[in-house]
């Protein structure tokens, strides 16, 4: 009898271990051309018109177009307001995480998570391979000039990035496995509460690319951790 219960234990620890495992990972579904993930209570809206939108492995994949890129340069000379993305309304202070998975091409290409006001006020924080050959972070804040900064080198060609809102403060964080995070920067915007969030992907030299952003978390949250985002 004892041994039986001790199976009975050990099958239940593995069943528990398997379906935390499983509740790690978000569902990404398109039906009739609507895109919506299990852990997002928002409807999501696609801007598709300078690229695609497919669900692989029940991830969403953001398929740029050649020539596309979200930017502002320092003096504002240099505006650049088109990708693909996937945006969605969030109410009051918030955690929201993907892991960003990209096969780069070209210089510049990459995955962001954003947050969108106009295109004169914006931020993102992109995961892109740059001309030195190597995949790394990069961020920009625009308020009708960008503020663009670059976070180093990162290997392989996946990465976790965060967004975290906390009354009219954005901070962005990046992780290589979703659980210890790095704090990149944080930063006020005109009309935070107003502002959406969301995914994009670019391709500003090459002909195409695609991003696959998974493990998609969002939680109605306010940090205590700030240098962690938790």
């Amino acid at each position: 009898m004892a041994t039986a219960n001790r199976f009975t234990r050990a099958t239940f620890a593995v069943a528990a271990l398997l379906m935390a495992a499983g509740a790690s990972a978000s569902v990404a579904t398109l039906t009739s051309g609507k895109l919506a993930v299990d852990t997002l209570p928002f409807a999501l809206e696609a801007q598709l018109n300078l690229g695609a939108l497919r669900v692989k492995d029940q991830a969403i994949v953001l398929q740029a177009k050649k020539g596309t890129d979200l930017y502002a340069n320092a003096d504002g000379s240099e505006i650049a307001n088109k990708t693909p993305r996937v945006l969605f309304q969030p109410a009051g202070d918030f955690i929201f995480s993907a892991k960003v998975t990209a096969a780069f091409n070209k210089p510049f290409d990459g995955g962001a998570l954003i947050v969108y006001g106009d295109q004169a006020n914006w931020a993102k924080l992109l995961f892109e391979f740059s001309k030195t050959g190597a995949a790394g972070i990069s961020s920009t804040v625009a308020k009708g000039v960008g503020d663009d900064a670059h976070h180093g080198a990162r290997e392989g060609r996946e990465v976790y990035l965060k967004i975290v809102r906390r009354k009219d403060m954005f901070v962005f964080y990046t992780a290589s496995d979703g659980k210890n995070w790095s704090m990149v920067r944080s930063f006020g915007m005109p009309a935070a509460a107003t502002m959406k969030i969301g995914f994009s992907s670019q391709s500003p030299m090459g002909d195409e690319f695609s991003a696959h952003f998974s493990d998609i978390k969002f939680r109605s949250a306010t940090f205590k951790d700030f240098w962690q985002g938790e």
